[in-house]
C-alpha cells in the first residue's frame, strides 16, 4: 500500500452501526430522487442531506457507491444552486438564516467531495491500484471529489467565511494520489456542472486563489479571478525546490492552504512567476481603466485597473508575510468610515460646523467627555474596541468580537485611536485589506497603516475659469514611509488632473502643512481607487516620471 493511498483512506467517515440507511441500489436511489417534495424546497433540502449522510456510513463497494452518488449528485446540486440563489446577493455579513444557507450549501459540497474520495478508495482496495475495467470510474470519482472540495472552499471564500474543516487537507491528499497514478492532468467530461475538468488545474486553481488571498476581493472579483487562475494553472508549476521570486510553500498534508507558518516543511513551491508577472505588464497597458490578462494564448480576460493593482498588491504582500510579524494582545478603539473618522478628527464637529468654523478662522474643540452627551446626530459615531492579533511595520492584524456590530467590508476606511484621556485628534488611519467572518460571530481582518497621523480638511476642486464645485470631506493623511508631497483621502469625486483648494483648521492640526493663506493644490492624482474613497496626492516633478511617481506611492502594503 502506497503511503499516498494511505492517506488518502484517512479521516473518512466510519460506518455506523445503526445509522439512517439509504438504498444505494442505483435504480432505487433514481426512484427515491424522483420521488424527492420538489414543491417544498426546505424539505427535499433536509431529505438530500440525510441521504447523503445515510450513504456515508454504509461500507459499500466503491462502484457501488460511485454509481448511487452519480444518481444523487445532480439533485444536490441543484438544491445548491437554490441554497445560493437565497444568499448571493445579500449584504455581510449574512443574516443567521442566509448564513445557514450558505453554510448548506458549503457542507453538501464537502459532502459529496468525501462521498467520491470515499468511493475511490474502495474502487483501488486494498492495494490502492486501478483495478482491471475500472479506470473510468476512478478517474471521475477523483476529478468530482476535487472539484467539490474546490467549490467548498470558493463557497466559503465567497461569504468571507474560514474554510471548511478537511477541505485543504482533502484537496492535497486526492491530488498526491491522483499523481501516483499518474492521472492528475487526465480531463474528465462532467456534464453534471459543465465542461471536462482535471484533478491538476482544480488543484492548481484552488492554490492560485489561496495564494492571492481571496478575502481581499470583492465578490464580483472572485467571479474574475476564477477563469483567470484556470489559465494560469497551465504555466504555474509546483516545484519540488525554492525557486527565486514569489513561490508560497505547498504543505504536505496540513488542513491549509499555501504559504504561512508550520512546522511542517513544503513538499513542493507553486512558482507565482508567471502570473504576476503578467499583472505588471497588464498594469502597463490599461487603458480607460481596463486591462488585459492572458493567461494563455486564445485565452485573455478583462480586468479593471483596480482589481490590477490589487492584485499586484497580493504579491506585495506574499513577500511582506516574511517581515517580523510581533504578537500582541493589545486593544485599540476603531471608527469606520470615513465621515466618522473626519467627526472624531475634527473635535467632534460634524461637517457643516467645520465648514464654518473653518471658514471663520476658529478652532472649537468639544471636550472627550462630550462624546456621548451632544444632541447632533453625529456624536453617535459608533466607536468598536479591537484586539490586535499581531503587527508588522505596514499593518494589524485584529479582531472585533462582534461582526454584526462593526460591519465592514474589503478596501473600508479604518481609524485606529489608543483612546488615551479622551483625546479624539491622534487616530492612525488604515484600510481594510482582508476581512474573514469568523464561526463565532467575530470579524477578523488585516489592516494596512497609511498613517500614523492625520489632520480633518475639506477639499474643493476648483476649475480653470476659477469655479469651484461643492466642497466635500476628506482627510490629509501623513504615509508612512516618507512619501514626498500632501496626500489626502476623499470621496472618489476629485479625479486625477485636478486643481484642487484644502480648507482647514486656521493652521490645522499639524503646523507645518498649514497655508496662512489660500491653500491650493494645482495638479493632484489618484493614487488607490478604493471604490468609495480614493486616495489623493499632489502631482511632483520628478525626473522619472509620473508613472514612475505613482508607482512608487502606492508602496508595498503589509
Amino acid at each position: 500500500m502506497s503511503e499516498s493511498y494511505r492517506r488518502l483512506c484517512q479521516d473518512l467517515p466510519p460506518p455506523v452501526g445503526g445509522a439512517v440507511r439509504f438504498p444505494a441500489d442505483p435504480k432505487k436511489v433514481k426512484a427515491w430522487v424522483a420521488g424527492l417534495p420538489r414543491a417544498n424546497p426546505q424539505a427535499a433540502e433536509q431529505e438530500i442531506a440525510r441521504a447523503l449522510e445515510g450513504l456515508a456510513g454504509q461500507r459499500l463497494d466503491g462502484g457501488q457507491r460511485f454509481a448511487a452518488l452519480e444518481e444523487l449528485r445532480p439533485t444536490a446540486l441543484e438544491a445548491i444552486v437554490l441554497l445560493e440563489s437565497g444568499f448571493s446577493s445579500s449584504s455581510l455579513p449574512l443574516p443567521p438564516d442566509k448564513a445557514r444557507a450558505a453554510a448548506s450549501a458549503g457542507k453538501f459540497h464537502l459532502d459529496l467531495a468525501l462521498g467520491y474520495r470515499q468511493a475511490a478508495c474502495e474502487l483501488c482496495a486494498p492495494s490502492g491500484s486501478v483495478p482491471f475495467l475500472r479506470g473510468g470510474n476512478v478517474l471521475s470519482a477523483l476529478e468530482r471529489s476535487a472539484w467539490h472540495y474546490v467549490r467548498a472552499l470558493a463557497m466559503a471564500w465567497r461569504v468571507y467565511r474560514p474554510a471548511p474543516a478537511g477541505a485543504w487537507q482533502g484537496l492535497h491528499r486526492l491530488h498526491r494520489f491522483a499523481s501516483s497514478l499518474k492521472l492528475e492532468r487526465k480531463s474528465v467530461d462532467d456534464r453534471a456542472v459543465g465542461g471536462s475538468h482535471d484533478v491538476h488545474t482544480l488543484y492548481l486553481q484552488a492554490l492560485l486563489m489561496a495564494s492571492v488571498n481571496p478575502y481581499a476581493f470583492a465578490q464580483s472579483e472572485q467571479d474574475t479571478l476564477w477563469p483567470a487562475t484556470r489559465g494560469y494553472a497551465a504555466r504555474c508549476n509546483l516545484l519540488d525546490r525554492a525557486p527565486e521570486g514569489i513561490a508560497p510553500g505547498v504543505p504536505e498534508d496540513a488542513d491549509r492552504g499555501p504559504g504561512g507558518g508550520s512546522d511542517q516543511t513544503p513538499s513542493a513551491w507553486l512558482d507565482l512567476a508567471p502570473f504576476a508577472d503578467d499583472v505588471d505588464r497588464a498594469l502597463e497597458r490599461v487603458r480607460d481603466g481596463q486591462g488585459q490578462l492572458s493567461p494563455t494564448p486564445g485565452l485573455s480576460v478583462a480586468v479593471g485597473n483596480d482589481l490590477l493593482i490589487r492584485l499586484r498588491r497580493a504579491f506585495g504582500q506574499m513577500a511582506a508575510r516574511g517581515l517580523v510579524r510581533l504578537p500582541a494582545g493589545h486593544s485599540l478603539d476603531t471608527v469606520l468610515g470615513l465621515s466618522g473618522l473626519h467627526y472624531l478628527l475634527a473635535g467632534q464637529r460634524d461637517f457643516d460646523t467645520f465648514m464654518r468654523q473653518s471658514a471663520q478662522g476658529t478652532v472649537h474643540v468639544i471636550a472627550g467627555a462630550a462624546w456621548t452627551q451632544g444632541s447632533n446626530s453625529m456624536t453617535r459615531v459608533p466607536r468598536f474596541t479591537a484586539r490586535v492579533l499581531d503587527q508588522s511595520l505596514g499593518g494589524y492584524r485584529m479582531a472585533w468580537d462582534s461582526a454584526e456590530q462593526a460591519r465592514a467590508k474589503v478596501g473600508e476606511l479604518v481609524g485606529l485611536g489608543f483612546g488615551e484621556d479622551g483625546d479624539d485628534t491622534g487616530w492612525m488611519v488604515g484600510v481594510m485589506r482582508w476581512l474573514r467572518y469568523e464561526t463565532d460571530g467575530s470579524l477578523s481582518a488585516g489592516v494596512e497603516l497609511l498613517s500614523r497621523r492625520s489632520s480633518p480638511v475639506a477639499l474643493r476642486a476648483v476649475s480653470a475659469d476659477g469655479g469651484s464645485r461643492q466642497v466635500q470631506r476628506a482627510v490629509e493623511v501623513f504615509p508612512i514611509d516618507g512619501t514626498a508631497g500632501r496626500c489626502f483621502v476623499c470621496s472618489a469625486s476629485i479625479e486625477s488632473g485636478s486643481r484642487v483648494e484644502v480648507i482647514h483648521d486656521t493652521a490645522g492640526y499639524f503646523p507645518e502643512v498649514g497655508a496662512q493663506g489660500p491653500d491650493l493644490l494645482e495638479d493632484v492624482e489618484v493614487l488607490l481607487n478604493a471604490g468609495d474613497y480614493v486616495l489623493l496626492g499632489e502631482r511632483l516633478p520628478s525626473p522619472a516620471g509620473d508613472a514612475d511617481v505613482a508607482e512608487a506611492r502606492e508602496g508595498e502594503p503589509a
